[in-house]
Order: C-alpha cells, then sequence, then structure tokens
C-alpha cells in the first residue's frame, strides 16, 4: 500500500467536521476566526453556508493584511503561534492562511497535512497503545489546510502579547448574543491591548482577569441589564504558551466566568477609573501602585466569591498610603483631555463604599 493511500485512509478533520473536535486548540482558535470576523458560530457552518462563511473570513483577515503593509509590516513574516523545526513555517503564515481561504471560497481545495505540533499540544509527542510504537499521537489525525488557515487566523485576531518565549492570547465571548459584531471586535481589541500591557510589566493572572472584566463593563454598560436578565454569562478565555528551544508546551489556560464581577465593578462606579489605572499599568520602580492594582484584583474577586465588606474596606484602606498616592501623581499626569489623573482615579474609587452600605 502506498504512502498516499495511508494518509487518506487517517480521519481527515475538516471545516466541515471541525465541531467534533471542539475544545481542541486549533478548533479554539478557528472559532474565533470565525466568531470575530462573521459573528457566526462554528455549529453553523454548513454545506450551503461554509464557502460564504470562509470568503468572510478571507475578507477579514485581508483587511488586517493590508493594515500591516500600511504601518511597514510585512504580514507574509509574522507567525502568530510558535513553531517547531518539523512544522510547516510556510503554511504558518496569514498571507498563506488568506489565499488558502480565497481558493476554497472559489471551490479550489488545497488538501490535507498532518496536524502540526504548534496546534496539537494536547496530544502528547508518542503513544504507547496499540497504535504502534513510536508512532505520534497529532500523526494518528490530517487536518484540511482550511482548518490550518482558520486557526492561524484566530491565533492572529487573539494574539495579545508574545514576550520571552510566551504566547499570550485572549478571547471574550458575551453569551447569550445581544452585542452586536462591532461590539465584540471591540471588547476583544480592548482586552488585548489591556493584558499584552499588564504581561509586558509582569502583572498577575489576577490583573488580566481584572482587566477583562473591566473592559467587558465599559463597553456593554448599557446592555449588562438586559444579559444579566437572560441568565447571561461574560466568559473570559486566556491561553498562555510558552516555548523552550524547540519545545512547545500550554503554561495555563483559563477560561472564566466574569459576569459576577463585571456587575461589581459597573455597580461600584469603578470601570472607567480601572481602565485608566489598566491601560497604562505602571512598571517596576512604581511598586506601591502595582500592589494598589493587585489588592483591587483579589480582594474583588474575593468579594465576588463571598460578598464580605472587609474585601472592600481593604482596597479603601491602601488608598490612604502616603507612597501611593506620591507614585500615583506622577504615573498617572493628564496628558489628554479623556485621560483621567490620579485625584480623579481615587475619586471614583471612593464610590465603592457603596456596595457595602
Amino acid at each position: 500500500m502506498s504512502k498516499r493511500t495511508k494518509t487518506q485512509q487517517k480521519p481527515e478533520i475538516t471545516l466541515l467536521n471541525l465541531v467534533n473536535y471542539r475544545n481542541y486548540i486549533f478548533t479554539w482558535f478557528s472559532e474565533i476566526a470565525i466568531k470575530l470576523c462573521t459573528g457566526r458560530n462554528l455549529d453553523e457552518l454548513n454545506a450551503n453556508n461554509i464557502q460564504g462563511i470562509v470568503a468572510e473570513v478571507g475578507n477579514c483577515i485581508n483587511n488586517e493584511i493590508e493594515i500591516l503593509r500600511k504601518r511597514n509590516i510585512d504580514p507574509c513574516e509574522l507567525r502568530p503561534i510558535p513553531i517547531t523545526g518539523t512544522d510547516p513555517r510556510d503554511k504558518i503564515g496569514l498571507c498563506y492562511a488568506f489565499k488558502t481561504l480565497n481558493d476554497l471560497s472559489m471551490g479550489i481545495s488545497r488538501g490535507a497535512l498532518s496536524l502540526p505540533t504548534s496546534i496539537s499540544l494536547e496530544f502528547a509527542e508518542y503513544t504507547r497503545s496499540f497504535m504502534g510504537a513510536g508512532r505520534k499521537k497529532r500523526e494518528i489525525f490530517i487536518i484540511d489546510e482550511s482548518v490550518l488557515a482558520m486557526s492561524v487566523i484566530g491565533a492572529y485576531l487573539s494574539q495579545s502579547y508574545a514576550i520571552g518565549g510566551e504566547y499570550g492570547y485572549t478571547y471574550v465571548e458575551v453569551i447569550p448574543y445581544l452585542l452586536a459584531l462591532d461590539r465584540i471586535r471591540k471588547i476583544n481589541s480592548r482586552a488585548k491591548r489591556i493584558v499584552g500591557m499588564v504581561q509586558r510589566n509582569e502583572g498577575s493572572v489576577n490583573v488580566v482577569l481584572l482587566g477583562m472584566a473591566t473592559v467587558i463593563a465599559i463597553t456593554v454598560r448599557e446592555m449588562l441589564r438586559d444579559i444579566v436578565k437572560r441568565d447571561g454569562h461574560a466568559i473570559a478565555n486566556y491561553l498562555r504558551i510558552t516555548r523552550t528551544g524547540n519545545k512547545i508546551i500550554v503554561k495555563g489556560f483559563d477560561s472564566i466566568d466574569l459576569i459576577q464581577l463585571v456587575k461589581i465593578i459597573v455597580r461600584g462606579g469603578i470601570a472607567g477609573a480601572l481602565y485608566a489605572i489598566l491601560s497604562r499599568y505602571p512598571p517596576k520602580q512604581f511598586n506601591s501602585l502595582r500592589r494598589f492594582i493587585e489588592v483591587t484584583a483579589i480582594n474583588l474577586l474575593k468579594f465576588q466569591s463571598f460578598r464580605k465588606a472587609n474585601y472592600i474596606y481593604d482596597i479603601l484602606r491602601y488608598l490612604r498610603s502616603d507612597e501611593l498616592n506620591k507614585e500615583g501623581i506622577i504615573w498617572y499626569k493628564k496628558e489628554a483631555e479623556k485621560i483621567l489623573e490620579w485625584s480623579e482615579i481615587v475619586s471614583r474609587f471612593s464610590r465603592l463604599s457603596k456596595l457595602v452600605v
């Protein structure tokens, strides 16, 4: 039997059966691409609409490619996911992804390939079961190149940072789907900026989650009541991948419903103040400011769970610190009309007391 025949006998993952592989990284990235570019869900894909949806995603990433070119960035050289020496480097890029989807939208299929290491991180390197000694687990399946293209696009649209071998990806989903697509894109764009800012200055996961909740709060504020009435959710997804040498592993993946934290932020009247602080997250020399942000994140998360007043009082007490206020005045200066200075931030934080009266 020829090698080609053997390859054809493997189960092939395509866009039409991708929903059966939900919760794998390659599917997660693909669904992000579909949702952020079309507003559709993965399970809406079918033989009748697939070419139209693929064309929409292709147009979406083509717009991103043009934006990058205007910024003098070569989109064809961008690799939004870390890759190993065994991965098809020439196929893991925005330009190739766009070309693949553009061809598919016109009925031209590129074929399939073994699942690349970079998007099969849930799989152990080798299996020792009935599959045979030394056989790579990820080679049990092959994927259509359109799935790889979709994954690359989703990775690009959700990538928040790439720092020192760590790659971070965020995706925020509000359920039920009451929000217009442009509002969902705005939430995710803001979340990426906040997460990138926090992580470039070595903030914690708690602060990252607070940042995503803050972004949701300022973006959906007037619709929050309707979302809550419908027993809605605001799911923050945060994936971290690290590369050391030629080895890539998942460092962590959090998927947390932040709707209660969003409600607290809105009720406490601190959404704007939190956004001002986190979008200008301070560097290491501002130790008291960084500690205040960490205290705020931890105590709001605890208040969300236990509703005890002492967690709010811990935040308010910290605001009386002389060292904190000295640093705040220096770092949070009013540099533009819409920028909050430290005195305004402190004033808004004082509103937190109404959560416990």
